[in-house]
């Protein structure tokens, strides 16, 4: 008995690997996507703790003290603002939260941390050093 094949179209086989193959690229994809916007939304986050900084250097240079300060990007609380009212030009974007920590009774040196939530990472920043480091996200690293 010979089996006859039709000359045109697919067999179910060679569809099913197609759809397959396309649906593997897509997971690919996206998982690309959400890698990239996580790196992005993190340099983001690292970029905003620099701003912080600078602007805490800035209020040093007038006020011969650091303030404390926290700000999400999830409200409308998203600029850094001194305690004198004035708002700094550090606005966190959607998703980033910015918490910086004076040290001493003076106030004469600080910390802060910046971090995008969903991200497993946390930048630090410490004014005795003046160096910003990248570590892993822990609870106990936000402490």
């Amino acid at each position: 008995m010979k089996l006859v094949r039709s000359k045109t179209g697919l067999t179910i086989l060679e569809m099913t690997t197609v759809i397959l193959i396309i649906a593997l690229l897509s997971v690919i994809y996206f998982l690309e996507i959400d890698s990239y916007r996580e790196r992005r939304m993190s340099e983001l986050a690292a970029k905003t703790l620099m701003l912080a900084a600078k602007a805490q250097e800035d209020f040093f240079a007038r006020e011969h003290r650091y303030f404390d300060g926290k700000i999400s990007g999830n409200g409308p609380n998203a600029v850094l603002t001194a305690p004198n009212g004035t708002k700094t030009q550090v606005v966190a974007p959607a998703g980033v939260e910015l918490n910086i920590t004076t040290k001493g009774f003076e106030k004469r040196a600080f910390s802060g941390t910046s971090y995008y939530k969903g991200a497993k990472i946390i930048h630090k920043y410490d004014s005795e050093t003046g160096k910003i480091r990248t570590v892993p996200w822990s609870q106990e690293n936000l402490e």
